[in-house]
């Protein structure tokens, strides 16, 4: 039975995650695909997915995420276009420019650099009520 109910995060939609880069892991180069990814070490380069990215809270991507959906847990030195959505949890340090039509930024998440938000939409804050520690 497949469930109809529409979350209001991106974990709650985006279903498996068959690509995962490990806390102790290092990739350079680029990333591409329809699947969903977690970032849990460093990784380099340019993301251009057709599917969810998550960086981990200890993961550190230095370089530009293109993806629907993307979850910001870890440091990201870089910019984002979140064609979908883009949310921000409290333990994000993110140091560059962020696109995405709908941002969520829980209480305690860090950025330094510019918004932009094409739809006419609003930043929703939010104070982290999940277990921390699941991505």
């Amino acid at each position: 039975m497949q469930n109809t109910k529409k979350g209001r995060r991106v974990t709650d939609e985006a279903g498996q995650f068959s690509s995962l880069l490990g806390p102790s892991s290092c990739f350079e180069g680029v990333l591409t695909g329809s699947d969903n990814c977690i970032v849990y070490g460093r990784f380099e380069g340019e993301c251009l997915l057709d599917g969810t990215l998550v960086l981990g809270e200890q993961g550190h991507f230095v370089g530009d995420i293109k993806a629907p959906n993307v979850i910001i847990s870890g440091q990201l030195d870089g910019d984002i276009e979140a064609s979908e959505k883009l949310e921000l949890t409290a333990t994000a340090r993110v140091n560059g420019c962020v696109r995405s039509p709908i941002l969520a930024m829980s209480e305690g998440a860090q950025h330094i650099g510019e918004i932009i938000m094409r739809k006419e939409s609003e930043v929703t804050r939010f104070k982290e009520k999940r277990e921390q520690g699941v991505l």
